[in-house]
């Protein structure tokens, strides 16, 4: 017996890992792929039963999860970020939920025949936006940044809103009275948000308050904050059920934006967290689903979830957009960016489940609606967002930009080469005359110190899938390498060479440290500037059947390649740990060494094709 359970925990943890890295393979949402392996191994082959593994204690792990889900959200929110869009996502949260509200209860009542205390309750559940859903979805996409913020501001603080009106409702559907019911709404929204906040605001002031003064040591700040989370989250909901989203959210939020103490170490390890709870919270809560009770044989299910995308969220945009700084694109965007997740498929279900218990059989007609909801929300916009963020020009699900730290001469020089060449290319340095020059050259740059923990959040790294890091210093262009590795991925990181300290005959730093060493081991700092000082010159050639990369590498002693250029636009890397394999229609960008007469050793002409 012990066994077969350890079985299915470890099942469904391999599962998780495993569908998400499918679908980074297959370039789909992951989201989708998790359903369909919890359909698959739950109501389709019946090997995991979530009800039986975990009983009671279901529900609470559930809750719990989705707890430091919203926590983790709320560390990755930054008002700074946020520029001029604050009144947009101030609207969406307020006007907007309660545009989703009204309009899903009356399409609910009218197409799915429910009654107006259902009706209701439905509409609530459905105002969440589901982060557990958007923060896969925006990673897949890499939409600029801005309207990317919106997006996430949106689902993540929408989730506490709903289950909190999802919860006022029930108590509204089993009150005894009118006044009971307006008694209970009310006081319920005083208490949510008073008892939430309040909390909210000790658990950040306790956890900056003994991180400022050095009273945890780093090792143990992940495990405290996690801690002092989950007492948060209990205190909460046991003075106002359901309150407890709120506290946590509020409490990453205010975490966040406080100057006091650094988090960005906290917010890696919810991250790394965060993966791991999606990907078994969607397996187990697909997994308990009966097939035969979802409504997939409706035809007024697939109306309503039609009017639910295509009326009621762009009626809801439209309308609560009003006035804004928003442009057409955007607020398209955000039309196709409402999937439903883990917070609607936990409420509905906890009660739905109650209003069953109680006697009242529309809480299974809730449960099935709902699931019905996140399935097709889900498919739909996980096969369909990244194609239409494409259309509007603000998704890089595959940027191939460039950003390059170090704006010096030689930099700048690279900078415009790569440029004219259809290349996205941001520079970053801490010398003001540096960038003022390269801004003067017609490239794009920003002053600033890319070590600092905030400096990110200040570049628009849209269309940027690369960095190169060419300063003089070698620890600086460790560090930035570091910085950016969980941002850029790491095989998207390289820094130039450097010579290596020899101790005892072993290197004196662990390669895995460092960034990918860029182009040649042998172009250090020095061998570089040289290069491009003294004669050295950018060209691009062209691999065709006259030239083929065998003639390039005749004279490789001659010319050191640095970029590829497939025909698609991919660009692959000259890196010292992996040579890209030029084909037919390629071109590749090298520095070529001085010759006379125009001629290369065995007589063939250079080809310049700038």
């Amino acid at each position: 017996m012990h066994q077969e359970v350890f079985i299915q925990l470890a099942a469904i943890l391999v599962l998780g890992i495993l569908a998400q890295w499918i679908s980074w393979k297959i370039h789909l949402p992951s989201i989708l792929v998790l359903l369909l392996t919890g359909f698959l191994v739950g109501p389709v082959l019946n090997w995991i039963d979530p009800d039986k593994l975990f009983g009671v204690a279901l529900f609470p792990i559930v809750s719990l999860s989705v707890a430091i889900i919203l926590f983790e959200g709320g560390l990755s929110l930054s008002y700074r970020q946020l520029k001029n869009l604050k009144d947009v996502v101030l609207r969406l949260v307020t006007i907007g939920v309660a545009l989703t509200f009204g309009l899903v209860a009356l399409t609910a009542h009218y197409v799915l025949n429910m009654n107006w205390h259902i009706a209701a309750l439905f509409g609530s559940i459905l105002v969440v936006t589901g982060p557990t859903v958007i923060i896969p979805l925006l990673h897949h996409l890499r939409v600029k940044r801005e309207i990317g913020q919106v997006i996430l501001w949106e689902g993540i603080v929408n989730d506490p809103i709903g289950a909190t009106m999802a919860l006022i409702a029930f108590e509204v559907i089993i009150a005894e009275s009118l006044g009971q019911a307006i008694l209970v709404s009310v006081l319920g929204i005083f208490k949510t948000l008073l008892i939430g906040t309040l909390l909210g605001a000790l658990g950040a002031f306790l956890l900056v308050f003994l991180m400022k003064r050095y009273w945890l040591p780093e090792f143990l700040h992940n495990p405290v904050t996690l801690m002092v989370l989950i007492i948060i989250f209990g205190l909460s909901n046991h003075f106002q059920e359901e309150s407890g989203l709120l506290a946590v959210t509020l409490m990453g939020i205010f975490m966040a934006n406080q100057k006091m103490a650094p988090v960005k170490h906290i917010l890696e390890f919810k991250e790394n967290l965060r993966l791991i709870l999606i990907a078994v919270l969607f397996i187990l809560l697909s997994a308990r689903l009966e097939l035969s009770v979802i409504p997939f044989t409706d035809p007024t299910a697939y109306f309503f979830l039609f009017l639910l995308i295509f009326v009621i969220r762009p009626v809801m945009v439209s309308l609560s957009t009003i006035g804004t700084s928003l442009n057409w694109r955007e607020r398209v965007l955000l039309f196709w960016m409402a999937p439903r997740g883990i917070v609607a498929a936990a409420v509905s279900s906890i009660f739905g489940l109650y209003l069953v218990e109680k006697g009242m059989p529309e809480g299974m007609q809730l449960m099935s609606y709902t699931f019905f909801v996140i399935v097709g929300t889900v498919a739909f916009y996980g096969l369909t967002a990244g194609r239409v963020a494409s259309l509007l020009k603000l998704s890089f699900a595959h940027p191939q930009g460039i950003l390059i730290v170090g704006a010096h001469a030689w930099g700048r020089k690279l900078a415009r080469f790569f440029k004219g060449q259809g290349i996205d290319v941001l520079l970053v340095d801490s010398n003001k005359h540096n960038v003022k020059m390269a801004e003067r050259e017609g490239c794009e740059a920003q002053e600033g110190n890319i070590l600092l923990e905030n400096f990110q959040e200040g570049l628009d790294l849209s269309g940027i899938g690369k960095l190169f890091a060419l300063t003089s210093n070698d620890e600086v262009n460790t560090l930035a390498c570091l910085h950016f590795a969980d941002l850029l991925g790491r095989e998207n990181i390289f820094q130039i060479a450097y010579h290596e300290p020899q101790l005892n005959g072993e290197p004196d730093r662990n390669p895995m440290w460092r960034g990918r060493i860029l182009f040649d081991k042998e172009l250090t700092f020095e061998k570089l500037e040289s290069l491009l000082k003294n004669g050295g010159e950018l060209k691009v050639f062209k691999i065709d059947e006259h030239y083929t990369f065998d003639d390039f590498l005749q004279q490789e002693d001659r010319k050191y390649p640095l970029i590829l250029k497939k025909v698609n636009g991919k660009l692959e890397v000259w890196a010292e740990d992996k040579m890209p394999e030029p084909e037919i229609g390629d071109q590749i960008l090298a520095i070529v060494l001085p010759v006379k007469n125009g001629q290369m050793e065995n007589g063939k002409q250079e080809r310049d094709l700038l």
